[in-house]
């Protein structure tokens, strides 16, 4: 960010709101790819992050 001039104003950690889209993409047949169990395992444990970064160019 710093070296295209962006500062953060305000971070959102939304890891929790992306847990159910991860639980129900699992259940849906049609979305299915694999991926599903690894990235809930991520989040869960703290190896991922789902952030929200409003910066600022200065």
């Amino acid at each position: 960010m710093a070296r295209n001039r962006l500062v953060p104003v305000h971070v959102e950690d939304l890891t929790e709101a992306a847990l159910p889209y991860w639980d129900l993409r699992k259940e849906a047949d049609h979305l299915v790819t694999g991926i599903e169990d690894t990235f809930l395992t991520a989040y869960r444990n703290g190896s991922f992050q789902y952030l929200l970064i409003a910066a600022d160019r200065v």
